[in-house]
């Protein structure tokens, strides 16, 4: 399922993750898909390229994350 131009929540899981769901809000647009990504080649994809939902894809909140089993973050599809 292609979530590319879709919008996602997500929950912070580490401390990390907490900060910036709260710094920025839970709720993310999908700008990019991929099945692998160049700083974690031994992790399989989906790899979603992300931001905050009302700014621009090269802004400083935007960020790779994985749609399973990510270290910082859970992904949170959602339903139109």
């Amino acid at each position: 399922m292609s979530l590319l131009g879709k919008q996602i929540k997500l929950k912070g899981i580490s401390q990390k993750g907490k900060n910036r769901v709260r710094e920025h809000g839970s709720d993310w647009t999908v700008f990019a898909e991929t099945d692998q990504v160049l700083f974690q080649p031994n992790k399989g994809g989906p790899w979603l390229f992300i931001g905050p939902v009302g700014t621009a894809q090269d802004g400083k909140a935007s960020r790779w994350v994985r749609s399973f089993d990510d270290a910082d973050f859970q992904v949170v599809v959602q339903v139109a």
